[in-house]
C-alpha cells in the first residue's frame, strides 16, 4: 500500500503546477463538457506512467541527455512563454476546422493527453528527482522491486495524474457557464500562471 500512496503524492505534486496536459483539460471542458476533458485526463496519466517507468529505470541516461542537449529545456521554456502570452491576448486566434459530425475519433483526445504529457522535459526530470528522494527517505523502489509493488506505485501515478486534472477540470467547468469577463479573468490567471512557470524554469536554469 505504501508503494501506492508514494506513487499518488508524487504524482499529485508533479501535476499541480499548470502544464500542457493541465490546459489541455481546460480547453477541452471549456470548449465541450468535462467528459471530454477527463478523457485528456486519463491519456496524460498514461504519459505520466511512462515517464516515471523510464525515469525508474534510465534515470542517468536521461540526466545526462539533458545536460549534454540544453536546448530542450530552453525550447520548453520558451513555449510555455509563447502559450502564456497567448492566454493574455485579447482576441484570440480561431482557426475552423471542417469535420463529419458523425464521425468522432473517439482516442484523439486521450492521444493529445499522452503526448502532452509525455513530450515534457521537465516533468521527467521531476521524476528522476523523486524517485531518487523516495528512495533515500521513504521506500526503496527500484526497477528490481517486485512486480506487485511496481504495479501499485505505478497505479498510484496514474491516479495521482487523473485527480489532479479531474479538479482542473472541475474548475473549467465552473467557469464554463459564467459570463465573458469571468471567462477572460479566468484565461489570464492561466497565461500568467504560464509566464511565470516559464520565468522559474528559467532562473532554475541558470541556477544550475
Amino acid at each position: 500500500m505504501g508503494f501506492f500512496l508514494i506513487g499518488t503524492l508524487l504524482s499529485i505534486l508533479g501535476a499541480i503546477p499548470l502544464g500542457a496536459s493541465n490546459l489541455a483539460v481546460v480547453s477541452a471542458t471549456s470548449k465541450h463538457s468535462l467528459s471530454h476533458g477527463m478523457k485528456v485526463a486519463y491519456g496524460a496519466g498514461v504519459g505520466e506512467v511512462a515517464l516515471a517507468f523510464f525515469a525508474l529505470n534510465y534515470s542517468m541516461v536521461f540526466s545526462d541527455f539533458f545536460e549534454m542537449n540544453q536546448w530542450v529545456q530552453i525550447t520548453f521554456m520558451v513555449l510555455l512563454f509563447i502559450i502564456g502570452l497567448y492566454f493574455l491576448t485579447p482576441k484570440k486566434l480561431k482557426v475552423s476546422i471542417k469535420a463529419n459530425p458523425n464521425k468522432e475519433i473517439t482516442y484523439s483526445r486521450f492521444l493529445i493527453g499522452f503526448f502532452l504529457s509525455f513530450i515534457n522535459p521537465p516533468v521527467l526530470l521531476y521524476w528522476i528527482l523523486a524517485i531518487s528522494i523516495a528512495k533515500s527517505h521513504f521506500l526503496e523502489i527500484s526497477d528490481m522491486s517486485p512486480t506487485n509493488m511496481l504495479l501499485l506505485f505505478f497505479t498510484g501515478v496514474f491516479m495521482g495524474k487523473v485527480l489532479t486534472l479531474f479538479f482542473y477540470g472541475k474548475l473549467s467547468d465552473k467557469f464554463k457557464n459564467k459570463k465573458k469577463g469571468d471567462k477572460t479573468k479566468f484565461y489570464r490567471i492561466i497565461g500568467i500562471s504560464l509566464i511565470l512557470i516559464s520565468f522559474a524554469q528559467m532562473v532554475r536554469y541558470y541556477l544550475q
